[in-house]
């Protein structure tokens, strides 16, 4: 890594790209389903409802990340130094980043999503199934050996890209955008905007208040920090239970 930017300290926005932002969510919608649709065209691949391919996995995905990286990009070159690494602070600090990271993911899967959607639970038959069905659905997609493939696109590809994009360029453009507040008010409100924006892209209603809640987390390990480093092993650290979980189930 870079020695600036390992050697950053606090949250500083630098530039505001809010509508790069949404287009880059707008591509990564048409991305993915564009490039699902040439792999299955490619491949002659029959699809059933309710399953998952590691093929359609992954250029589903390669879709998804390209609008999303596409979008960080670019918002970089034409509003900050063109360096993802300085523009939105890439950077891990392991003695530092690991540990709290590991800590984070596991108190969000063990303590922090069971308490929030315990209330629940009476009112929304089988809802643990319901809650686990977009996560059994990409895990589907693996069997034997391929499941390597689907455990690299959860745990390590997936964390990356959007740590890039929602705790980067979205976290970054909100908060520069409402710089103008006080301080505390600010960041209450880029985590808070951040966190809804993180769960809405996911396109799970019922998801939505559990994602938005991790949101909450990782954009308030954005800005503690400074940079990526402790959201994205909590993001790996929190696919990676999930993915051993459904793996075993």
């Amino acid at each position: 890594m870079d020695p600036e930017i390992q050697s950053e300290d606090g949250f500083a926005p630098k530039f505001e790209a809010l509508w790069g932002a949404l287009g880059a969510v707008v591509a990564a919608y048409v991305g993915s389903t564009s490039f699902l649709l040439a792999w299955i065209a490619l491949s002659h691949e029959t699809t059933h409802a309710g399953t998952l391919s590691v093929g359609d996995l992954v250029s589903s995905s390669l879709g998804t990340w390209l609008g999303f990286l596409g979008g960080a990009v670019l918002a970089s070159r034409i509003r900050g130094t063109g360096s993802i690494r300085r523009d939105y602070s890439f950077a891990l600090r392991p003695l530092v980043d690991l540990p709290v990271g590991i800590v984070a993911g596991l108190a969000l899967q063990i303590i922090i999503l069971p308490a929030i959607y315990l209330p629940l639970r009476p009112l929304i038959p089988d809802l643990q199934k319901k809650l686990s069905g977009p996560a059994n659905y990409i895990t589907s997609a693996g069997h034997g050996s391929s499941m390597v493939v689907v455990g690299l696109v959860l745990v390590v590809c997936a964390p990356l890209v959007e740590e890039v994009f929602f705790r980067g360029l979205l976290l970054q453009s909100i908060s520069y955008r409402l710089r103008n507040l006080r301080q505390r008010t600010n960041t209450i409100l880029t985590v808070l905007l951040s966190a809804i924006g993180f769960g809405i892209a996911h396109a799970e209603p019922l998801q939505l208040l559990g994602l938005t809640a991790v949101g909450v987390v990782l954009a308030s390990l954005r800005i503690r920090f400074g940079r990526l480093g402790p959201g994205i092993v909590t993001h790996a650290t929190f696919n990676f239970i999930t993915f051993v979980s459904l793996y075993h189930r």
